[in-house]
């Protein structure tokens, strides 16, 4: 039978490594045994990666808590999403700041056993190979294609993987520097009821994602992290539009089309977009 419990939260990392739990900035633990493992997000069951959400700060807080997902046909494992901002708040882009991958490392508690996953930064998610059940210290690293480390991210507690479990660890958002030259487009969203005003969520709205569109081109975004950031676009005029999607691609709200001017060196805050539904 499925279930759901709740676990602590990972904080929000800060631009600076740290060596918390036993963990090693090299890229692994340290440890006496390592396993590594390459890709493997985007598994059924855990939630896809798409476009260029971020949020979050350096330093302290969290967002939202570990929820342990059971299933008898699920692998004991621990899923992850992560988003990205600049030093502003901003929301950005893993091309944006130069992030290329994403690292999950894990340490078991008892034995000192390590997992090392990698995943595609602009992936957003990812969730680990099988784990043996037990308590793990995590940490979560982006890393330039140079294999650099960019923002870093270690978990306040450890976290329990049981037998035909999930362990999701939630949103988890990283504070980076832009370096891209070329600007883009940011904004976030909210959802209410067109008929009372009062605010709902993405699952009490069944929305699914979230999709801008630039010109010819589109971004899309999982409703649930609330903002998103374009690639990199050239600078000119593109005439914009937004709509809140549900699982099937049915629009449930749509903005109005607008132009957008995009200027050279600069992001473009659409700010706070409200969809309202019915």
């Amino acid at each position: 039978m499925a279930g759901t419990s709740a676990l602590p939260a990972i904080r929000k990392p800060r631009l600076v490594l740290l060596a918390v739990l036993g963990l090693a900035t090299g890229g692994c633990f340290e440890g006496s045994r390592h396993s590594h493992h390459h890709g493997g997000n985007g598994a059924a069951g855990t939630y896809g990666g798409q476009g260029g959400y971020s949020t979050g700060g350096g330093g302290s807080g969290g967002q939202g808590g570990a929820v342990s997902r059971c299933d008898a046909n699920a692998s004991p494992s621990f899923s992850v999403r992560w988003s990205l901002e600049d030093s502003t708040g901003q929301p950005t882009t893993c091309a944006a700041v130069g992030g290329a991958t994403m690292d999950l490392d894990v340490l078991e508690v008892a034995t000192s056993v390590v997992s090392h996953d990698t995943f595609p930064c602009d992936a957003l998610a990812g969730t680990s190979a099988a784990l043996t059940p037990g308590d793990y210290s995590v940490a979560l690293r982006l890393r330039s294609s140079a294999g650099d480390v960019l923002s870093e991210a270690v978990a306040p507690t450890t976290y329990a993987v049981a037998a035909g479990c999930v362990t999701d660890l939630g949103l988890v958002p990283f504070e980076a520097v832009v370096t891209a030259a070329n600007p883009y487009i940011t904004l976030s969203w909210t959802i209410d009821r067109v008929l009372t005003g009062a605010a709902l969520s993405c699952a009490d709205a069944h929305a699914d994602k979230v999709v801008l569109s630039a010109g010819t081109t589109t971004y899309d975004w999982p409703c649930a992290v609330g903002k998103g950031a374009t690639a990199p676009l050239a600078p000119g005029s593109y005439d914009v539009n937004v709509k809140l999607l549900d699982a099937t691609g049915t629009a449930l709200s749509v903005t109005p089309t607008m132009p957008v001017a995009v200027s050279a060196g600069q992001l473009k805050a659409l700010g706070t977009v409200i969809f309202d539904v019915n």
